[in-house]
């Protein structure tokens, strides 16, 4: 009776340790959005931010007379403030949203920083500007992105904003733009900032690329034995490498649900791990006991 009461104990006590774990890394770094954005948006939540232009006034502001036709909207960019440092070491990504009662949540994902890969690019980019650490994350389709809706039952379009990256000291959200048709502006707000070239891959990866294939060039000089010896550790830097990219690439790809989903699985994991430690005390506990 004293067994079973030990392992239904331990057990339990796993299995709550690793509920605990699944919501800690869920959300993204938070966006902290600008004083004058703040007040005609809503943050539901840390990492999302999002413009009504249209919905229930009672659950946060609208701008009712933002955009005078709804179906003119093709898109919207952001302008953005990031520690660069983190920005080309760390990298960062999520998506532009655009969400309304008929076509439900469009999200256009974004990558920045070291999360930028030239051979996979995103339907929304990530521009540079002349301030350092400031960039223009920009969607722009061919298509209105909002249904027309009758005066009687009018529902809800907003554009957003969210943040998958955890590990950034953060994201400051300073301007919005929404796009019509031509590209320019029919909506804007904030201190936005004029765009220039698409942000590309940090120079430092760049020039770690460049060191390896000198070494490279070097190694093949050498004799076979020492040859052999270079090989196998670049071989094992290359799979040390390609493992790390994989796992950047993997997070700039997923959306923000599959993101939570994902944090969710590690937590689960973690959690059958420390019940399998708890089930072999147990274990122990019942063989001191024979």
């Amino acid at each position: 009776m004293k067994i079973s009461k030990i392992l239904a104990g331990m057990s339990a006590a796993a299995i709550v340790a690793s509920m605990a774990m699944i919501p800690a890394s869920a959300a993204g770094t938070k966006l902290n959005v600008s004083d004058d954005l703040l007040a005609i948006g809503r943050q539901s939540q840390d990492d999302l931010f999002a413009i009504f232009f249209r919905g229930d006034e009672s659950e946060g502001n609208v701008v009712k007379d933002g955009i005078t036709d709804i179906t003119a909207v093709y898109g919207a960019s952001f302008t953005i403030k990031v520690d660069n440092n983190d920005w080309n070491t760390i990298g960062g990504g999520g998506s532009i949203n655009f969400n309304d009662t008929k076509n439900g949540w469009n999200a256009k994902d974004w990558a920045g920083g070291s999360w930028v890969e030239d051979d996979k690019p995103k339907d929304t980019l990530c521009y540079t500007t002349d301030e350092e650490g400031t960039y223009v994350l920009e969607y722009k389709g061919d298509t209105p992105l909002f249904d027309a809706a009758d005066d009687e039952e009018k529902g809800y379009a907003a554009v957003g904003i969210n943040n998958w990256a955890a590990d950034l000291k953060g994201i400051d959200v300073v301007g919005v733009k929404v796009l019509g048709a031509d590209g320019n502006a029919i909506y804007e707000a904030g201190s936005n900032k004029d765009k220039k070239e698409v942000q590309k891959k940090p120079v430092v990866e760049e020039s770690s690329s460049k060191t390896d294939s000198t070494a490279s060039g070097t190694d093949s000089k050498t004799d076979s034995k020492k040859d052999d010896s270079k090989t196998s550790s670049a071989a094992a830097t290359s799979t040390a490498a390609t493992s790390s990219k994989a796992g950047t690439t993997s997070t700039a790809a997923t959306s923000s649900a599959a993101a939570s989903d994902k944090t969710a699985a590690t937590g689960a994991t973690a959690g059958l791990a420390l019940a399998g430690v708890a089930l072999a005390g147990a274990a122990i506990v019942i063989s001191k006991r024979k």
